[in-house]
């Protein structure tokens, strides 16, 4: 187009000269003289116009391009584009060594080769040899070695294979979904109830069949499982791709005539992954078949289990010999099908019974936070107030430990959430030397701290978490040390604004050697000594801590002689004032910035005494009026009678009435008030649920000092 534009411009301008050198030669008025002004003036006005757009308009592709530049370095995905014929990169974006976790990766020589070595794993290999063109793109995850890394990786490729009449090429995709995977195996690791249910499975599973296959429909991971040695059907066992095994087996080892009808099974089961995901029962369903290339003629049958958990859609396909006696089979897999019901009822019964555990450890943990939370704002003598401080500091690490412990549904959904909140350094230091004087004991161990004294003193972050983690490190450290010292030091490499905190503890204990060194953070490796002592799960617990807030640990130690453990971990500093020495003075608990409320109501509806107490001592600094009752129908009766209160917090576990039921009461009596659900039970996904029932807001027992000063903001506050 430019060049079109161009050659018309050239073409008047050559028009518009020749006419006015043939004009000149002749007498020639001037109307006419003005017309050939005119053109050579439209002319330079068109050129100019053009020349106007076209730099606006690669000033546009620059910025496109930069954009996209951008978009790209910033994305978790590798895009490139690859010459299979000649094996060579024509694209690759510069963002490889962000993805996979590479550091001073050299573009020209290893990435292509990388490249290559990822596309030549079997599995992928295979995908792209048996693609049928109808497809946009094929797709695999595999586990992949390297030596530039120092453990497995999972990547999730997929591949847009295109082909024109010029030249063929593939567009690829290359994703790290190594957290990802480590999530979804979560429970099979860590949940040892799940081992024991198994256990009994697969008692009955060894006895009835003689194959097992699991598909799990979403990653398309599949294994195949011999039970028994001498009837391994469709050869060794392994893990690959459900598709690609799948059609595999079938092509392999079923008769001709038999595996179209097999092919059939295998297509309608594609659809099952929705079905499940509406939460619609699924039979399990039974195809028969003859095995190939069989002196006596042999048949199979392959029985399709059907389940949906909070890890993904799995089909389980039990294989066995039915030449002579199908009817046992039938009967195994009402069996086995009744020991899945028990097993799925053990863990509901499970869940609900941490639910009420929950709440009823929780309870009085509320009471005792509450009461000593009060108490700090109170005058008292110094003695006394470091007494009561450090109630209120245990009490709250034990909360945090009752959390751990029976929050479950993290475990087995493999979810772990980050929850950040302000804390002192100081008071946490103090905290963890207490921690670790009691673990020692009578053994004749020193323990020491070395705080650099120009750390910031209060900071933003995942306490309870970091607590976690250094507390397993000094539980190891007292258990394999019998005489010398630990030391506990803390560093700081940052700004005022944010930066590294780094903890270092150190021991001398009785170490370990370099083959110990390299999988202390996996998560099945065990160690002892002389004594017995057993440690692993600890350490790989506060691994899995550390990468969730994306910091560092690193390992040092020497046989016979102590170990060192250095952990790194970003955070926020609310207070840049320095820290100093932590001894020197007791950290005064902060008050919460309460606000004049003098001229509201709350009621509180709780069936225990000295949870109304505890609820009142919180809401004395706000000058609100209290009135309280200690049931649901009580709520009800008082709110028909004088419904002028502005805000209700209401208790769930309450007998006769639950709060849930109340508030549905209140709402059927067209009595309008903001509620807030007031509860110990702080189970994962609750929060939702109440919300979901119709409470405006939800504050969990022991009641958080901030979270309480938020919900009265936002329903008592006025504005200014």
């Amino acid at each position: 187009m430019k060049k079109n534009t161009n050659i018309i411009l050239i073409l008047i301008l050559v028009l518009s000269v020749i006419a006015g050198y043939t004009l000149l030669q002749k007498e020639t008025d001037s109307t006419t003289l003005l017309v050939i002004g005119i053109m050579l003036f439209l002319s330079v006005l068109v050129y100019v116009i053009s020349l106007v757009k076209n730099l606006k308009n690669a000033s546009e592709l620059k910025y496109r391009d930069k954009l996209f530049h951008s978009l790209v370095q910033n994305s978790d995905t590798i895009y490139l584009m690859y010459e299979p014929t000649k094996e060579e990169i024509i694209y690759i974006t510069k963002n490889v060594e962000e993805v996979l976790g590479l550091k001073d990766l050299d573009y020209e020589k290893r990435v292509p080769t990388l490249v290559k070595e990822i596309l030549h794993i079997p599995i992928i290999a295979d995908e792209l040899r048996t693609w049928n063109k109808k497809t946009e793109f094929v797709s695999g995850m595999v586990a992949y070695h390297n030596a530039i890394y120092n453990h497995t990786r999972w990547i999730k490729i997929k591949i847009y294979p295109y082909k024109d009449k010029k030249m063929s090429y593939h567009v690829i995709l290359i994703s790290d979904v190594t957290k990802e995977h480590d999530r979804q195996h979560l429970l099979v690791r860590q949940a040892a109830d799940i081992k024991s249910r198994e256990q009994k499975l697969n008692q009955i599973t060894a006895s009835s069949y003689d194959v097992e296959m699991t598909l799990e429909i979403g990653t398309g991971v599949f294994q195949l499982k011999n039970l028994k040695e001498e009837n391994n059907y469709f050869g060794e066992n392994r893990t690959g791709n459900t598709e690609v095994e799948l059609n595999k087996i079938i092509e392999t080892y079923v008769y001709e005539e038999d595996q179209a009808s097999v092919f059939e099974e295998v297509e309608k089961n594609k659809s099952i992954r929705e079905k499940l995901e509406d939460n619609k029962e699924i039979e399990p369903t039974s195809i028969q078949y003859r095995l190939k290339n069989r002196e006596v003629e042999t048949w199979l049958e392959s029985t399709l289990f059907y389940t949906k958990s909070k890890n993904g859609v799995f089909v389980t396909v039990l294989t066995k010999d039915v030449t002579e006696n199908a009817e046992y089979v039938k009967k195994q897999n009402t069996l086995l099908q009744k020991a899945l019901e028990e097993a799925e009822q053990a863990n509901n019964a499970k869940s609900e019974f941490l639910a009420i555990m929950s709440h009823e450890i929780r309870s009085p943990m509320h009471v005792i936070i509450g009461l000593s939370e009060s108490a700090l704002t109170e005058e008292m003598g110094q003695d006394l107030k470091e007494d009561i401080e450090n109630i209120n500091t245990t009490s709250n690490n034990l909360l945090d430990v009752i959390d751990g412990l029976l929050d479950i549904s993290k475990i087995e959904t493999g979810k772990m959430e980050v929850s950040e909140k302000e804390y002192d350094l100081g008071i946490f230091v103090k905290e963890l030397e207490n921690f670790t004087k009691e673990k020692i004991g009578l053994k004749e161990i020193q323990f020491e701290t070395a705080i650099d004294p120009t750390i910031p003193s209060v900071f933003y972050g995942d306490l309870a978490k970091i607590r976690q983690i250094l507390q397993n490190i000094l539980t190891n450290a007292t258990q394999y040390t019998e005489r010398g010292s630990i030391i506990l030091s803390v560093k700081w490499k940052g700004t005022k604004e944010n930066g590294n905190l780094i903890f270092q503890v150190t021991d001398t204990g009785i170490g370990m050697d370099e083959e110990e060194l390299k999988i202390i953070f996996d998560e099945n490796a065990k160690r002892s000594d002389k004594n017995g002592y057993v440690a692993g799960m600890g350490l790989y617990i506060s691994k899995k801590y550390i990468d969730l807030l994306n910091g560092k640990m690193e390992a040092e130690s020497t046989l016979g002689k102590g170990s060192s453990f250095t952990i790194t971990i970003g955070q926020k500093v609310i207070n840049e004032k320095e820290i100093g020495d932590i001894y020197a003075h007791t950290t005064i608990k902060k008050n919460v910035n309460a606000f004049d409320a003098s001229n509201k109501r709350i009621l509180i509806v709780d069936d225990d005494t000295l949870n109304i107490k505890v609820a009142m001592r919180l809401l004395k600094p706000y000058g609100v009026s209290i009135a309280s009752v200690k049931s649901g129908q009580e709520c009800i009766n008082l709110l028909k009678e004088d419904a002028h209160f502005d805000l209700i917090l209401l208790d769930q576990m309450m007998p006769l009435m639950s709060g849930t039921e109340t508030l549905h009461h209140l709402r059927d009596e067209n009595i309008d008030i903001k509620a807030v659900m007031l509860t110990a039970d702080a189970m994962i996904g609750k929060k939702e649920l109440y919300l979901k029932a119709g409470f405006d807001d939800y504050l969990s027992k022991p009641i958080n000092t901030e979270e309480l000063n938020r919900v009265l903001r936002k329903f008592l506050k006025e504005e200014d």
